[in-house]
């Protein structure tokens, strides 16, 4: 088998390095700027540039288009009559409409949403596919993914709250663990390495405690005695929901073509 990969940004270039170490299979992957895919095939032996789209649409047993979206309906013009119906389509194009892709494709094209941490093979992948997707057509698709994350299966309605959680769920992690290691070294008590560092080492070990089957109230449970410093801790979460809530709807109106509103005052 032979995987093309059409768009080599971060997700594209990502879905080439671990799928060439997980699948075994050659990849061949094409980037309207020559240099920017010849940079992805230094990464693994088993990675080739593509001279052309013809090139990926002939060779490829399964094609992952990764670019724009206004891009991604040029390319699926342009390459997905050539396409044959045994043919894996995925593009990680959350806005794509499958339906209409369906239109200028014998594939059947389904949806996915990667994360940054399938670098470390782990994670959520997040893929919709289209109502004529059989089993057969799902299984090789969960099949090629599961090795560098866990493939989880969503309508096209829930992809915007499920990328918030998934996809940019570590950018959001992430700034909340600045923030607190920032507000840590503020105190005095701590540089912010010192804080950075132990925030990185108790993060890993609560992953670990929710992979060894914790739930999230289980570990509050766990660690809030009632009357301690734990719980004095936890009052200032008391609007945590709003902020979130918050979050989710300024990605919704942006997702949906309007910048987000700016807050009260700003």
């Amino acid at each position: 088998m032979t995987i093309g990969i059409i768009g080599t940004g971060h997700m594209g270039g990502m879905l080439a390095a671990t799928l060439a170490e997980t699948s075994g299979e050659r990849i061949l992957v094409f980037n309207r700027t020559p240099e920017k895919a010849a940079l992805v095939a230094e990464r693994h032996p088993h990675i080739a540039v593509a001279r052309g789209l013809c090139e990926i649409a002939e060779a490829c047993d399964t094609v992952v288009i990764c670019t724009r979206a206004a891009n991604g309906e040029q390319v699926i013009r342009d390459i997905g009559p050539r396409l044959l119906p045994k043919s894996l389509l995925l593009t990680t194009i959350s806005t794509a409409d499958l339906a209409a892709w369906q239109r200028l494709t014998p594939a059947i094209p389904v949806k996915m949403v990667p994360s940054l941490t399938q670098w470390a093979k782990s994670g959520v992948i997040l893929v919709i596919y289209p109502e004529t997707a059989d089993q057969s057509t799902k299984r090789r698709v969960e099949d090629l993914l599961r090795p560098i994350g866990r493939p989880f299966s969503i309508a096209d309605e829930q992809v915007r709250v499920a990328s918030d959680l998934t996809s940019c769920g570590p950018a959001f992690w992430a700034r909340l663990c600045l923030a607190w290691s920032n507000a840590a070294a503020a105190t005095g008590a701590l540089d912010s390495t010192e804080a950075a560092e132990l925030i990185r080492d108790t993060a890993v070990g609560f992953a670990r405690l929710l992979e060894a089957g914790w739930s999230f109230a289980e570990v509050v449970d766990a660690v809030c005695v009632p009357g301690g410093v734990t719980e004095a801790g936890l009052e200032a979460f008391a609007g945590a929901e709003d902020m979130f809530a918050h979050l989710h709807r300024r990605t919704a109106r942006f997702a949906h073509g309007h910048q987000p509103e700016s807050p009260p005052g700003g």
